[in-house]
């Protein structure tokens, strides 16, 4: 097969599906794998490292005159991905009475807001981290909008406190209630977008709130391991297998042997898990639970 040819000028930067065209890169070769989408209309070379600078400037190709990145690009920036019907979008916000410019790639919003809600970052406008989050919790899935809430408090970027004041500062803006319900769902101990998500998926199937990031030691009070989700009265652990290295699948297996060991029930759960059979999954951690209480009645 014949390798494809990459311009040099595409290779260290991001670049538009016109940019491409001009050094000789039609759209049908951008499906390939030498290239990766970003967004609508913008690529960048497969190699081209993932990092904040390469997004900003990935961005910087589509954001017009007085507007700003808001919701899940600004989210985007702050180093969080999360899925959403319209991802490949650049969601872009203009001021309240500016002329709102529709281009293609983008999702545009005119926002309420104030020039503090407002950060810069490498000559890119975008929403503070506590609005990015305000607007996400008002915009998007409830399950999608915890997400953004967990990481970036995880971060340290928000606290909850932070995003109850400013939401009591704003309850005229619409979709405000919205708020509140991810301010009683969100967990800063959650460490990526895949444990939020079998969390929510546990709580709102009526099963009780897990601990995140729980730490086991044992008898001797040595270091076992740190959970993702879990519940230490029952003695039952739920952990996301997102690993794909064998070495760290083999630390994982170790670890969790040592748990098994000391009477906990670990279940291992994927995505295939979370988005193809949600309610099968929610039935084993249920099984788990009725299964550890039953024993603790024998006893």
């Amino acid at each position: 097969m014949r390798t494809p040819t990459v311009p040099d000028a595409l290779r260290h930067h991001p670049f538009t599906t016109s940019t491409a065209r001009e050094h000789g890169v039609s759209s049908s070769a951008l499906q390939g794998s030498a290239w990766r989408h970003v967004f609508r209309e913008v690529w960048c070379h497969a190699n081209l490292p993932d990092t904040r600078e390469n997004r900003l400037a990935a961005v910087r190709l589509v954001l017009a005159e007085h507007a700003f990145v808001c919701g899940p690009t600004a989210a985007w920036l702050y180093g969080i991905d999360i899925q959403d019907r319209r991802s490949d979008l650049v969601w872009v916000g203009f001021p309240n009475g500016r002329r709102r410019r529709q281009r293609s790639g983008c999702f545009v919003r005119e926002l309420t807001v104030l020039e503090t809600d407002l950060a810069e970052v490498n000559g890119v406008r975008l929403t503070t981290p506590v609005r990015t989050v305000f607007d996400c919790a008002r915009w998007l899935a409830l399950v999608e909008a915890v997400v953004v809430a967990d990481a970036l408090a995880h971060a340290g970027l928000i606290t909850r406190e932070e995003l109850a004041a400013y939401s009591s500062e704003h309850r005229r803006i619409r979709n405000v209630r919205q708020v509140d319900r991810v301010l009683e769902l969100i967990e800063p101990a959650s460490e990526s977008p895949m444990e939020t998500r079998v969390r929510l998926l546990l709580v709102r199937a009526g099963l009780p709130a897990p601990v995140a990031q729980h730490r086991v030691r044992g008898a001797d009070g040595h270091f076992v391991a740190r959970l993702d989700l879990a519940y230490p009265d029952a003695l039952v652990a739920v952990e996301y297998d997102g690993s794909f290295h064998w070495q760290q699948r083999r630390a994982d297996d170790r670890r969790r042997e040592e748990l098994r060991a000391l009477g906990w029930t670990v279940l291992v759960v994927s995505a295939e898990d979370y988005f193809q059979a949600p309610d099968a999954l929610v039935a084993r951690v249920r099984r788990a639970l009725t299964s550890a209480r039953s024993t603790y009645m024998r006893v």
